[in-house]
């Protein structure tokens, strides 16, 4: 209700997206989001909406990259209790000792 104008660009552009790939049949992914917006991006005449599609490759792709950054492994023990550990250490609101 709130939202920017740039939100809404932004809710739009990805929406438009999204129907592309379901028109088409294809999978739908991130990669696949990703090379349809820059389709979108390649074609777009008005310069607002080939910048705002851009940004949202760029924070999808940043977004990306932060997730296969993330590596976390579940161990089950002896009395089949699981064990959740990853790579980024313990999270900053639990206690170190």
């Amino acid at each position: 209700m709130y939202r920017s104008t740039e939100e809404k660009l932004t809710d739009k552009l990805i929406g438009e997206a999204v129907i592309s790939l379901l028109k088409s049949k294809s999978p739908i992914s991130i990669d696949r989001l990703i090379k349809q917006l820059q389709f979108m991006a390649a074609s777009a005449e008005n310069l607002n909406r080939k910048s705002a599609l851009e940004q949202i490759i760029n924070e999808m792709r940043h977004d990306q990259a932060d997730k296969r950054a993330r590596v976390s492994y579940e161990v089950r023990d002896v009395d089949n209790v699981r064990h959740f550990f990853n790579a980024e250490g313990p999270s900053d609101d639990q206690k170190k000792h």
